[in-house]
């Protein structure tokens, strides 16, 4: 059976993106080129340029449309399970890429050290996430854990499970970071709150609450311990880390 005239042009097309791919990387594309060609890889066959238009069109952005999630890509039609995994995928990897590379110190020594490495884990979020950060009595990272996602809140968070969670790791101090995806990194009210009830639960074990990092969707930062909202002194920082980050 011949091939068909658009079958041909299609395969002809992809292996010119493909070639511009190797030459240049994603240098010159249109941002629905290079979601077309990331499209390649889940619909093997067939054009895809106008379901990346289509894509873009209705999030916004090629980033808008790689931060969704997967039920609200499969609301555009052309996107099946196949194609939603690839695109939620991406943005997984590269913080999954982003934490791979970040240095993390044999002992944070100051504030920053620890504001640079947390917030890696709202690359690309979405959605409120909150981390809790486990420190030995000399600033040692003991572990990092994710303890909520998806509404931040004093009702939805488990503070008996960080109290938990910390005297099983043997921890000494805590610092909580979580995001505010589409606001400032400012804490409201009721993370201040949140904070300050959390706090008197680890003292009751002897385990200090040292710092609560709020995080916007580009990485600026507030510390509630420098802003003077949790009354307690911060994690020992150098002259350079006073009052907030950016």
């Amino acid at each position: 059976m011949a091939k068909s005239a658009g079958g041909e042009i299609h395969k002809d097309h992809r292996k010119r993106m493909q070639q511009r791919f190797e030459k240049n990387g994603f240098e010159g594309f249109a941002e629905h080129e290079v979601l077309e060609f990331l499209l390649f890889f889940a619909i093997p066959r067939g054009d895809v340029n106008p379901l990346s238009h289509a894509l873009i069109e209705h999030f916004g952005s090629f980033a808008d449309v790689l931060e969704a999630d997967a039920a609200d890509l499969l609301q555009v039609e052309g996107i099946g399970p196949a194609s939603a995994r690839l695109i939620t995928s991406l943005m997984e990897a590269a913080r999954y890429y982003q934490l791979q590379r970040a240095r993390v110190p044999q002992r944070f020594s100051t504030l920053d050290e620890i504001g640079t490495y947390l917030k890696n884990y709202f690359y690309g979020a979405r959605n409120e996430k909150l981390y809790a950060l486990f420190l030995d009595d000399r600033n040692g990272l003991v572990a990092v854990k994710k303890m909520a996602e998806g509404s931040v809140n004093a009702a939805a968070v488990p503070k008996a499970e960080l109290v938990r969670q910390a005297v099983r790791l043997g921890a000494t101090q805590l610092i909580l970071a979580h995001n505010h995806p589409r606001g400032i990194a400012l804490p409201s009210a009721e993370d201040v709150w949140f904070t300050q009830q959390l706090r008197q639960m680890l003292q009751s074990v002897g385990i200090a609450l040292s710092d609560h990092i709020i995080f916007d969707a580009a990485g600026d930062w507030t510390s509630m311990a420098q802003s003077g909202r949790m009354n307690n002194r911060p994690l020992k920082a150098g002259p350079a880390q006073e009052g907030e980050n950016g």
